[in-house]
């Protein structure tokens, strides 16, 4: 018999919790106990042995039963032969949760693309808790005895009383621990898209896989960048020489050689559109990159002897001077 069969008995999915387990055997046991159907004993008793059969199987008390080739034959149908309890209690191994966490990326990776570092908190089983059970040793975390009374032990918590809590989870079985992932990612990453790592997620249950981390991303910019939906916009320096000639210019922008041409006579405050530069959406349209320009000197000029700078000053006084015979004489 697979154990959908047990849990079925426990009216229950699959995919139950050790904790849904305990839930519904309380319930159920406290509906089909004999000592609670009076003059219905023999009716509801089968029941109340099915799903005691059914709690211990799947909490471990209990191996499930074998069946016999003559037994799986017969018409009167399958004889079940119960083991021995193990020497230790246990849960089945259950896959743990899925954890979803906010992943801030930055403009350089979600342009690019690259590895990004997250941390982040999970729970899972105790581990000091893994060699001391965190529950009642008498009625294995039932809160109740046999008979349906109950527990002295524990008071009926189904926990060891205070004195005998585990200290690092205060008797709840559960830990946190702190998880670091390096999560790839794409290049043209958009606000909210979802990235998986498998098995990063809540640890699981008695060595059962851990669950997987879902990342949601968050694209942040530092301070030399401005956002407007889609669109990005920064500052570029450009020297004073080539704002004047005109040009090819290279520069680095996110991380990246960037080419781009400067028009003769670039004045400080002008803007140069780089289309499809900017950030993507999940339909896969782009923004744009703006650069403003901000003047500066060139590095030779901390070398310009006194007649280098006499020329300029004499290069650019004829240059006004022509300027103004222009506006007299257009």
């Amino acid at each position: 018999m697979g154990l959908e069969e047990y849990y079925k008995r426990l009216e229950l999915p699959g995919t139950a919790s050790p904790a849904d387990v305990k839930r519904a055997y309380r319930r159920l046991r406290a509906k089909y106990h004999p000592d609670r159907n009076k003059g219905r004993e023999a009716t509801v008793e089968p029941a109340f042995k099915r799903i005691q059969e059914a709690f211990e199987i799947l909490t471990g008390k209990r191996k499930r039963p074998a069946s016999s080739p003559a037994s799986t034959s017969a018409a009167s149908g399958e004889r079940k032969q119960e083991a021995a309890p193990p020497e230790h209690r246990s849960t089945p191994p259950m896959r743990g949760a899925n954890c979803l966490v906010e992943l801030f990326v930055p403009l350089e990776a979600a342009i690019h693309g690259g590895d990004v570092a997250a941390s982040y908190a999970v729970n899972g089983p105790c581990r000091p808790c893994q060699e001391k059970a965190s529950e009642c040793v008498r009625c294995y975390g039932s809160g109740q005895t046999v008979s349906g009374t109950r527990c002295t032990a524990c008071a009926g918590t189904g926990r060891p009383l205070t004195g005998d809590r585990c200290p690092t989870c205060a008797g709840t079985g559960i830990g946190t621990y702190r998880m670091l992932e390096t999560v790839k990612v794409p290049a043209g990453a958009w606000d909210g898209q979802r990235l998986v790592v498998e098995g990063g997620g809540h640890p699981g249950v008695n060595g059962g896989p851990a669950g997987d981390a879902i990342f949601s991303v968050a694209i942040v910019c530092d301070s030399s960048w401005r956002r407007s939906g889609l669109n990005l916009a920064c500052e570029i320096e450009v020297d004073f020489l080539t704002a004047t000639l005109g040009g090819a210019f290279a520069t680095q922008i996110l991380g990246r050689a960037q080419e781009i041409t400067i028009a003769p006579n670039t004045q400080p405050g002008s803007t140069i559109r780089l289309r499809g530069h900017g950030l993507a959406d999940r339909k896969g349209s782009h923004g744009d990159m703006t650069l403003h320009v901000v003047l500066g000197m060139p590095a030779a000029a901390a070398h310009l002897s006194f007649d280098d700078r006499q020329r300029l000053r004499e290069m650019f006084a004829e240059a006004e001077r022509r300027g103004a015979r222009t506006s007299i004489f257009p």
